[in-house]
């Protein structure tokens, strides 16, 4: 026999006893594995409804080919074929697509040739957040419980050959993180949030399972805060009495709010001295105000705590207190009189007038002699409040009674006035009271 003759029979003969295997893929799949001998190809879905495996078939050898896509269904025991699936002699591959789970089969025949059947399965791996929320009865000022729950495609599969296969490995839990503003918060399903943020607005907590084969789904729970948080600023925070200081409330998520005035230090700790340091009542009122606007009338160092109140009829209301930081003080200055020993009242426009420095100041009475013992000028006032009213009213420009101006010479002056201070060196916690006298010069003569 021709040689070449006995290789064209040889090579039909083997063509005609075995077949060559095709090659199936899914490039389109988020993770393949091998379980059992047998190819698993695994695509990310939103739901247990979503559908969108895909599979395709390539000819081994470059050829044109037709293509019989079949599933396998396990009440009848085989393959059956998949609608439309059927490609004409004329195609190099064929892909399907929107697969449910299942077996899948492929035939792709050649003019000359039919390969064997290769099979592949195609599993949906959805997982679905079936709870979020915050049940208000654990939601406290304290903390609050996101209670949550989840499923997962079981990937588990009755093979015809294998019989039941699990593809999932049991003992690897998903990674499960819950995140609030980025930021990661707690790393299981139910978490305890504590503590409580405050907030005018709700917040998100944001939730994100990851399974082993790197398929994801995220979900949210919106927090509607239950506590507060008091804050608040005072201005000014020093000077003269009468003081008025105006506090500015800046406290989230509140109903109302309760300001603790708290009485002047010196005096708070010369009670304790006289208790034997037991406990007093170191608060001098409390206002309901959102924003009051305080006067302190006497001198001395002061503080004031803020509480921030939330109701919540179901678990109580909720509280917040601040305290101003230690060391600070609302520093309302003790009384001060500085009287002058000359003035010039030439009209020049500088030291024309005797005017008497003052702060923080109740009453204020002057009189002023000649040198025989005349009173050229008086004033007196029982309720200053400001010392830009001394300095404004109790003033000497010069001149005496009948508008006459008052010789140049000395003077002398007597001073009484009572400030809006405590005399600490009076036991029974009186104001100061003091008299000042001494001389003032009267020049005429322009410098």
């Amino acid at each position: 026999m021709n040689r070449f003759l006995f290789v064209v029979f040889f090579l039909t003969a083997i063509t005609s006893s075995f077949t060559i295997k095709a090659q199936i893929t899914a490039p389109r799949a988020d993770s393949t594995l091998i379980r059992f001998g047998e190819e698993f190809h695994l695509f990310c879905a939103s739901s247990h409804l979503e559908a969108n495996g895909s599979l395709q078939a390539i000819t081994p050898n470059g050829d044109k080919a037709g293509f019989a896509w079949g599933k396998y269904d396990e009440a009848a025991g085989a393959f059956l074929p998949f609608a439309g699936t059927v490609i004409d002699n004329d195609s190099l591959s064929s892909e399907i697509r929107n697969l449910s789970d299942g077996l899948y089969r492929v035939t792709i025949t050649t003019e000359n040739l039919t390969f064997e059947p290769i099979e592949a399965w195609v599993l949906n791996n959805w997982i679905e957040i079936t709870k979020t929320e915050i049940p208000d009865s654990s939601s406290t000022c304290e903390a609050f419980k996101i209670e949550a729950d989840y499923e997962f495609a079981p990937l588990e599969v009755n093979s015809p050959n294998q019989g039941i296969i699990p593809v999932r490995n049991a003992n690897k839990e998903p990674l499960v993180e819950w995140y609030h503003k980025g930021d990661l918060v707690r790393r299981y399903i139910s978490p305890e949030i504590y503590p409580p943020t405050a907030s005018n607005n709700s917040l998100r907590y944001e939730l994100i399972i990851e399974d082993e084969f790197g398929c994801v789904v995220e979900g949210f729970i919106d927090y509607v805060s239950k506590v507060p948080k008091a804050d608040f600023s005072a201005s000014p925070m020093q000077g003269e009495a009468v003081l008025e200081v105006n506090f500015t409330n800046s406290s989230i998520n509140y109903d109302s709010v309760y300001w603790f005035f708290y009485k002047d230090s010196y005096i708070i700790t010369r009670e304790i001295e006289r208790t034997d340091g037991q406990p007093i009542d170191s608060i001098a009122f409390v206002l309901t105000d959102d924003a009051p606007v305080h006067e302190y009338k006497q001198s001395g160092e002061y503080t004031v705590r803020l509480v921030a109140v939330k109701e919540n009829p179901t678990t109580g209301n909720c509280y917040d207190t601040l305290y101003m930081e230690p060391g600070t003080f609302i520093n309302v200055q003790i009384s001060l009189v500085e009287v002058p020993n000359f003035f010039t009242p030439n009209g020049d426009g500088i030291n024309d007038v005797f005017v008497v420095g003052s702060r923080s100041l109740k009453s204020l009475d002057i009189v002023i002699f000649n040198r025989w013992g005349g009173k050229v000028h008086s004033w007196s006032y029982s309720n200053i409040t400001t010392s830009e009213y001394t300095m404004k009213h109790a003033v000497w420009d010069g001149r005496v009674g009948n508008g006459r101006m008052a010789s140049p010479g000395v003077y002398y002056y007597v001073i009484k006035y009572e400030g809006r201070d405590i005399d600490k060196e009076d036991d029974k916690g009186r104001m100061v009271k003091e008299t000042l006298n001494g001389f003032i010069h009267l020049f005429r003569e322009k410098q």
